[in-house]
């Protein structure tokens, strides 16, 4: 089983479409920095539609005009907009100082894992990845039905997601022990 690592804490949150993964992800932040955490977000967007800007904005011209990157900043706030791929682990190590990452999407990277399961057909996705230590489910029974080669997993509720958030804390004490 894949341990979770010093800070930054890394969590993936993965799951097929429409399973809750953004509405988790939106929850486990909260939840997170109430307790004084630094998070950070990475959400993956595999059809590559999304806009950031919009017309009518200096920073949009300026992309409009060529720019390859545009950096809006504020007293509280940064916004960089760049026209290349970066690299998942670019984008983790620049995001080092944060306390918890939390990422959507990249099945395939190698951080530990929550599977979202809406549907009894979603838990054959747990059995495909690697990295796996816990399934959100919408479920009742998920527990009884499933005897993939994965049953260690922690188990929870997508209606508890305080619950999964003390759990992902308690995995940093465990990591502050296994220092000692």
């Amino acid at each position: 089983m894949i341990e979770i690592s010093s800070k930054p804490y890394i969590m993936q949150i993965v799951g097929y479409k429409n399973t809750g993964k953004s509405t988790l992800i939106a929850a486990l932040t909260r939840d997170l920095t109430s307790t004084g955490r630094s998070v950070a977000v990475i959400k993956h967007d595999g059809h590559d539609h999304f806009e950031m800007d919009h017309e009518g904005t200096d920073s949009y011209s300026f992309a409009q005009a060529g720019a390859d990157a545009v950096v809006v900043m504020s007293e509280k706030r940064t916004a960089l907009i760049e026209r290349r791929a970066t690299p998942l682990e670019d984008m983790l190590n620049y995001l080092s100082a944060y306390d918890w990452i939390l990422i959507e999407g990249y099945k395939q990277a190698p951080y530990p894992k929550l599977v979202m399961v809406r549907e009894e057909k979603d838990l054959s996705l747990v059995e495909t990845l690697q990295g796996v230590i816990g399934i959100i489910s919408w479920l009742t029974h998920d527990k009884i039905e499933y005897t993939g080669p994965k049953e260690n997993c922690v188990w929870h509720s997508v209606h508890e997601t305080e619950h999964v958030a003390r759990w992902l804390i308690s995995l940093e004490h465990d990591e502050e022990k296994r220092k000692l």
